[in-house]
This record gives C-alpha cells, structure tokens and sequence, in this order.
C-alpha cells in the first residue's frame, strides 16, 4: 500500500496542476500549467540562494572589515584651540554647529601630529576627543561594527529574494501574454475552419 501512496499523490497532484491527459485540456493549458509549477520551485530556491550568497558577502565584509581595521588605531586628540565659532557650517535646526579646532594627537611609534580637526563649535582647548587614525597617523574614519556588516548582508539578502521573486513575475506575466496570444490565434483559426459550416446550419 506504500509503494502505491506515492505514485497515487503524484497524479493527484499533476492532475491538480492541471498536467493530466484530460480532454478539455488544451497543450498550452499543460504547458502552462507546468511553466507554474517551476516558477513556484524556483520562488522557492531563492530563498536559500539567497541566503547562501548573503552569508558569503557576510564573511568576505568581515574579512576585508579586519584587513582595513588592522591599519587603523583608536587615539585621543586634546584640542589645542577653541572651536572657531565664526568658521562654524550650519546644520540643522537643534544641532550645535560643525567647526575646526587645532588638535594634537600621539602616534603608534611615539611621535606626536598636530592638525585641524572637524568638531562641534561647542568645544574648548584641552577637550579630549577620540579619534581613529590611518599607519600614516591621518585621521580616518572608524571600521565598520559587525552589526553594521550583518545589516549589510541582510540587505543583500532581502534585495535578492524580492528581485528574484519580481523576476520570475514579469516572466510569469510575459510568458502568460504570449500563450494568450497562441490561444488567441489558434482559436480563430479553429474558428475559421468550422464558422462557415456553423453559419450554414444556422441558416437552414
């Protein structure tokens, strides 16, 4: 009785796709009827394609993310000169305003960088603010956080599933219009063939 369930539930379920020999069934009713069944296994195989190809991306970001941090150091510069309140850059309404202020910072091997660094114009000489530098000792931006590189990737993730599924839709609605079309024709000339014969039979 097992042996027999499994070919039972695969017609049962050809037949509910619509892929039976039944006669009221045209071939592009079949045809489409199996192009459905594909595209569904395919919306389902992007999920995890997705999620493979995301997780890659996860680990080389995190790779390259260890690469550039290695050439960075975190360091405290002291502010050297107040902010200059008459070089400020506006910002939004509520934010205190971005300026430059003359700050020295140590390097790896001891020596010492002075230079203009880009602070808020409520800061005064001797404020301490921490900063990332490169091996050259220039100020850079800080490494990415890992929640920044898992967010990334989820993007990815999320991007692919949805551009896969809008893919394989305009291909469903492409492929759709042109058996239309196939069945529009065909049945005109079917229609063609028996309209006179029907026309006769009418009038007599």
């Amino acid at each position: 009785m097992s042996t027999d369930h499994a070919p039972r539930l695969l017609t049962r379920l050809a037949r509910w796709h619509g892929l039976g020999r039944s006669s009221l069934r045209r071939t592009t009713d079949r045809i489409e009827a199996a192009a459905a069944v594909v595209l569904v296994i395919l919306a389902v195989l992007i999920v995890p394609a997705a999620i493979l190809i995301a997780r890659g991306a996860y680990q080389r970001e995190l790779a390259e993310a260890a690469a550039v941090a290695s050439h960075r150091t975190p360091v405290t510069a002291v502010l050297l000169t107040d902010a200059g309140l008459q070089h400020a850059t506006p910002t939004e309404p509520g934010l205190t305003p971005a300026t430059t202020a003359l700050a020295r910072w140590q390097l790896p091997h001891g020596q010492q960088r002075s230079a203009p660094l880009w602070v808020s114009a409520d800061r005064h000489a001797g404020d301490q603010v921490p900063i990332w530098i490169d091996q050259h000792g220039n100020r850079t931006d800080p490494p990415e956080t890992p929640g920044f590189r898992r967010a990334a990737a989820l993007i990815i993730g999320v991007e692919l599933v949805f551009g896969g599924w809008v893919l394989l839709g305009t291909l469903w609605w492409t492929f759709c219009a042109v058996l239309n079309r196939i069945n529009a024709t065909w049945w005109d000339v079917q229609w063609a063939r028996t309209g006179p014969g029907w026309s006769r039979r009418t009038w007599q």
